[in-house]
Parts: C-alpha cells; sequence; structure tokens
C-alpha cells in the first residue's frame, strides 16, 4: 500500500497521508537497500532455508521502500507518512522532515502520557555491534527521539523529485530488543518502565489529533482552505 500511494504522488496535488498499524506476527523490516545477508548475518541464511525451525526468529522478514537499518515489528506501532515537498509544512525547505516528523511525534506522545522525552541530535554509528549493518535500534543518526535517555522512535524516509515517504517503528515494549539479541546471541538490557506508555489505540489517537493540528497550522497560515486536503 505504501508502494502504490508513494507511486502516486508524483503531482503537486497529491494530498498528505498518514498511516498507523501493527504486524500480525513478528516480522522484521529492511530497508529499500538492505541485503538479508549483510543485514541478518550470521543468522540469514538457517533462517531462509527453514523460518520455523529457529524459535528466537522472527515469523517473516519484508523489504520496506524507505531506507534505514532492520527494524524488528513488535510491541509496538508502525507509522507511514507521505508528503508533496512543496507542502507548507516544510515552509520551503526552512524545516526538514526530520525536525517535522520529530516534533509531531514528541508533541503527540506527549499529549497521549508519555513522559521524560526528547528529540537530540544523535551520533551515527557504522557498526556499534561489530555484525556488519546494525539494526535500527542499535544505532543513532539525526533528530533522534528518545525515551529515559534511550531511542525510543526509527524511522527511515526516501525522497522523490516532489513528494516523501517516511516509516517508523515507535516502541510500546522491549519486543524490538528480539532483533539485537538474535543476531548476537547476547541478553539487552533494557529496564525502561514500558508499562507507563499508553496502548497503541490511545498513542495512534494522539497521532492522528496532532497531525490534523499540523496540518491545520500553516495551511490556514497561507490561506488555503482545509478543503484542499
Amino acid at each position: 500500500m505504501d508502494t502504490l500511494l508513494r507511486e502516486g504522488a508524483e503531482s503537486e496535488e497529491t494530498i498528505p497521508v498518514l498511516r498507523l498499524y501493527q504486524w500480525d506476527v513478528p516480522t522484521v523490516s529492511l530497508g529499500k537497500s538492505q541485503t538479508p545477508e549483510v543485514a541478518l548475518a550470521p543468522k540469514w541464511e538457517d533462517w531462509k532455508a527453514d523460518p520455523g525451525s529457529d524459535p528466537e526468529g522472527p515469523r517473516a522478514v519484508v523489504h520496506r521502500p524507505t531506507g534505514g537499518r532492520a527494524v524488528w515489528h513488535e510491541q509496538e506501532l508502525t507509522y507511514g507518512v507521505i508528503f508533496p515537498l512543496a507542502h507548507p509544512v516544510f515552509m520551503e525547505g526552512h524545516r526538514s522532515p526530520e525536525e517535522v516528523f520529530g516534533t509531531w511525534i514528541l508533541e503527540a506522545s506527549q499529549t497521549a502520557g508519555v513522559r521524560d522525552l526528547s528529540l537530540e541530535r544523535g551520533t551515527v554509528g557504522r557498526d556499534p555491534l561489530g555484525i556488519g549493518s546494525a539494526p535500527c535500534f542499535a544505532s543513532t543518526s539525526r533528530h533522534e527521539l528518545k525515551w529515559h535517555g534511550v531511542k525510543w522512535v526509527g524511522s527511515a524516509r526516501r525522497l522523490g523529485q516532489k513528494s516523501l515517504i517516511q516509516h517508523g517503528s515507535i516502541r510500546l515494549g522491549p519486543g524490538g530488543d528480539r532483533l539485537q539479541r538474535w543476531l548476537t546471541g547476547k541478553p539487552v538490557a533494557d529496564d525502561r518502565p514500558w508499562d507507563d506508555l499508553p496502548s497503541a489505540a490511545i498513542l495512534a489517537r494522539s497521532l492522528e489529533v496532532g497531525m490534523r493540528k499540523l496540518l491545520e497550522g500553516p495551511l490556514h497560515a497561507t490561506g488555503i482552505a482545509p478543503s484542499s486536503w
């Protein structure tokens, strides 16, 4: 669905799209340019031969149309946004997608009751685990949204000539650590208070309301009627 929406987003008339969803089974999504042989080494070959034989592995592996690193989808909420690059929220290039969408998630999550959040500039680490292309949540990049000082949202983007698509995984439990544990065989210490987080439904509703506010602000400021989108 995201790919079809992205392929249909080459017109300046394209409206912004927000999708929020979860996964039926524990799934690993890979960035568009990643190869499973590298991203999921040293587990890929055995898993590919017989996925059901490894109880610690995912039930499915898919490729995203966006970039970024491998993400384990479990106990999380996935978001997808498609925006024309000429949209007023980017203020003609004066606001980056990292800032726009990072601030949207930050404020909506705070409204949903999430505390101890910060939007920080991270330091990119190519291979912090020493296993090839490190998983998304074992690395950092620009404009990281952190919860209790640790990366909380992993996002990836793909730019076109006139539009962009961005995916992200918002963690609601420690399930995402399973990827690092599966690849390295080592436990992951993450004692953050996961029970303090809202449900996926509450967070999704807050993100929806926050997106409506984001769209209304610059549109009203430029005199564009809400019926235009």
